[in-house]
């Protein structure tokens, strides 16, 4: 039996090595994604208002402590800043003149502020599903660790720690 159970300790802790590695490679791209978004925002802000550097901070914050309800949170605000977008390309930008020569009329700060609302819209369609990849990734590891007794951070559970006592209630046992 000591032959089985070390197998199977071996497997569990490939496993999070597994899945510890792909929350690497997925934090890595989203990492590099945010962090262009964010330089995007920031030129952005300069010809309209908008609220996506700071909601990127978010995206730093959940990939450095690697924190699921954080990069939930940063999903759904910069979902929420889509849609602000996207009415603004409605209401105030200057695609609302639909003619090409009226486009070319507006004047450069006009085209500048649509140029890098667009590029800003795109990159977060593609930042959108990689942090729902992450959410998963983050989330299929803190239940793991917390399958084996451990914190997020690898360390044992203790008896007073906020982990045990979510834990616990989790599991009926308050």
């Amino acid at each position: 039996t000591g032959r089985v159970c070390s197998r199977a300790g071996r497997r569990a802790g490939g496993m999070a090595g597994a899945l510890e590695m792909a929350s690497d490679d997925i934090a890595s791209t989203h990492s590099w994604l945010t962090t262009t978004l964010f330089c995007i925002s920031l030129f952005e802000s300069v010809f309209r208002p908008d609220p996506t550097s700071v909601i990127c901070l978010f995206g730093f914050y959940s990939t450095a402590h690697r924190s699921a309800p954080a990069v939930r949170s940063f999903s759904m605000f910069l979902a929420l800043t889509v849609l602000v977008d996207v009415l603004w390309f409605l209401e105030y930008s200057p695609l609302q003149y639909l003619s090409l020569d009226a486009l070319f009329e507006v004047p450069r700060r006009g085209q500048m502020a649509l140029i890098l609302s667009v590029l800003s819209v795109v990159y977060k369609l593609i930042v959108l599903p990689v942090s729902v990849r992450l959410f998963r990734s983050y989330a299929a590891e803190q239940r793991q660790a917390a399958d084996q007794g451990e914190t997020s951070s690898g360390e044992p559970l203790n008896g007073g720690g906020l982990a045990a006592n979510d834990r616990a209630a989790g599991s009926g046992l308050r």
